[in-house]
């Protein structure tokens, strides 16, 4: 469904008469991690890891059998933490490709990846242009004889406060100018780390696209000019979800449009199963392997599976999806199917819905006024204590979807205890 999708976009973008026609991608973040998984087998996590490569191969193999003009890459190509000979190997093989069939590549060094000015730059092929620490543009003659200038620059350092916008020249007589910025739009003054702007200044310049990096979701902030995040071309957790791609650029009538293009080998899906009193642990496994085999898609998807109504079930089935037991007997089952399935269940939520909680003599009343007070963003920090001095643990515990996940489990807790006290009692 991708792939033909994918192919109708392509067939209608060069059936037209381009006077030029490229790439623009950013945020590979080739070989970071990827968020939220844990204790995937190998199988499953080998095409997991490989799938930002897959996306990266799968753009070049576009470009050069459209042999379009020229691939800008607007920052974040790799981690540089976390890169790896692999990522490095990858990315050099893949822009050799490029530069081989007669396509130019421009890059730009982001947050993640920048580069300072004494470093050298690992395994990029000598004929790629790679814009430096200051604004400076490159000019480019198109096979229809086009000139085409772009206009960049890379960070030398992780947070990039200053507004670079006005440093960027202005048009002069080329048939198309090209602004590449990674960077974010204008927040306030404690949150604006990455080359902070305003739409007004980036169409102030009168430039023909502007090719941005930095935000991973595919967005299209302005039309006249087109000012465009391509996003990553493969999302890395649960809120990167949907397909991730490029966009191919061509002119239209004197006007460069972008289209957007999917490569994403794999996608982020939840997906949600309703308890009922009469399961066990084999026929709520039966029922939800079912359900995903379902799930039609051209990607491999990563589920997030949430088994709501989970007070009806027994208080021992209701341990088991709490202590990690049931979701051990999913994944076995998850294994069995592996090499002829197309999705794998990463995590297991219960959660219960039942309009009231009884526990003890616990009032509802209290029990939603203490939730109230008690699940807050700072209780879980200080909770978190000493953890929360590491970024990323920092940034988890921050997440909404985190806290709504910890409250869950509280009341799925609160159920489980209190099902084992009325059993209990009746003995």
């Amino acid at each position: 469904m991708i792939e033909k999708r994918r192919s109708e976009l392509l067939r209608r973008f060069f059936e037209k008469e381009n006077l030029v026609k490229f790439i623009h991608s950013a945020d590979l973040h080739l070989d970071s991690p990827f968020e939220g998984l844990k204790q995937l087998p190998d199988e499953v996590w080998q095409r997991v890891y490989r799938s930002p490569f897959l996306a990266l191969t799968k753009l070049v193999d576009i470009a050069i059998e459209n042999q379009v003009d020229f691939v800008l890459l607007a920052g974040d190509l790799y981690d540089q933490d976390t890169q790896s000979v692999a990522a490095q190997l990858s990315l050099k093989d893949q822009l050799q490709r490029l530069l081989d069939h007669q396509i130019a590549v421009y890059l730009s060094y982001g947050n993640h990846d920048y580069h300072p000015a004494e470093s050298a730059s690992i395994g990029i092929p000598a004929d790629v242009v790679q814009f430096g620490p200051a604004v400076t543009t490159q000019t480019l003659i198109t096979r229809d004889q086009k000139r085409v200038a772009i206009s960049g620059f890379s960070y030398d350092q992780r947070w990039l406060e200053d507004d670079q916008v006005p440093k960027f020249p202005e048009r002069q007589n080329e048939d198309y100018h090209i602004g590449m910025l990674h960077g974010s739009v204008k927040q306030g003054k404690d949150s604006d780390h990455y080359a902070p702007f305003e739409l007004s200044e980036l169409v102030a310049k009168h430039y023909d696209y502007w090719a941005l990096g930095h935000i991973h979701k595919p967005q299209l902030l302005a039309e006249t000019p087109p000012i465009v995040y391509a996003g990553t071309i493969q999302g890395r957790h649960k809120n990167e979800a949907g397909p991730h791609g490029f966009d191919m650029v061509s002119d239209e009538t004197g006007r460069l449009q972008p289209t957007f293009i999917p490569v994403s080998p794999i996608d982020w899906v939840t997906l949600t199963v309703s308890a009922e009193s009469t399961d066990d642990d084999a026929s709520l496994i039966d029922r939800i392997m079912s359900q995903m085999s379902q799930q039609q898609s051209d990607r491999f998807q990563l589920s997030s599976l949430i088994i709501d109504n989970v007070e009806v079930l027994s208080p021992d089935l209701l341990q088991r999806l709490l202590d990690g037991t049931w979701q051990g007997q999913l994944d076995h089952e998850q294994q069995r199917q592996v090499a002829t399935g197309n999705a794998w269940i990463y995590e297991v939520t219960p959660k219960p819905t039942a309009p009231k909680i009884e526990y003890s003599e616990l009032d509802e009343r209290f029990w939603q006024a203490a939730s109230q007070n008690v699940f807050t963003a700072s209780n879980l920090q200080l909770t978190a204590g000493k953890l929360m001095q590491t970024p990323f643990l920092a940034a988890h515990f921050a997440a909404s979807e985190v806290q709504e996940q910890i409250t869950n489990r509280a009341e799925s807790l609160l159920v489980q205890e209190s099902r084992q006290e009325a059993a209990e009692r009746e003995d």
